[in-house]
């Protein structure tokens, strides 16, 4: 797996290319322990180019959630296929993620999150 990363104001979009899965799963938690080290906050994860999650990658996934959300930051998903989409409701990960349907929606909720916040 491969992952792309590009910057949209104050949210840092990862795009997964490839199957996430054991061998790619510490990767992604890795790049995002990273870039919470830089203190972003708002990562938005494209799966439109994930084919296959597995127990493992979906595992990353959520646990990469949870150390942002830790951060009081927001995390992410969107443009999975049927397939993945499918994993996600089968497993209830969707409660736990937020899993958006095209990358501009998630994209676009990202960016008001972090207006909201810099209301504050």
């Amino acid at each position: 797996m491969e992952i792309k990363m590009e910057m949209d104001n104050n949210v840092v979009i990862l795009k997964l290319v490839g199957n996430l899965v054991a061998s790619s799963a510490e990767t992604l938690k890795t790049q995002v322990a990273k870039l919470l080290e830089k203190n972003y906050l708002y990562l938005l994860v494209d799966l439109s180019k994930v084919d296959f999650i597995d127990s493992s990658g979906l595992g990353a996934c959520i646990a990469a959630n949870r150390t942002v959300l830790a951060r009081e930051g927001d995390f992410v998903c969107a443009g999975a296929n049927e397939t993945v989409s499918k994993l996600f409701r089968t497993t209830r990960a969707n409660q736990k993620i937020t899993l958006i349907e095209t990358r501009f929606d998630a994209l676009k909720t990202l960016q008001e999150k972090v207006l909201l916040r810099s209301k504050r």
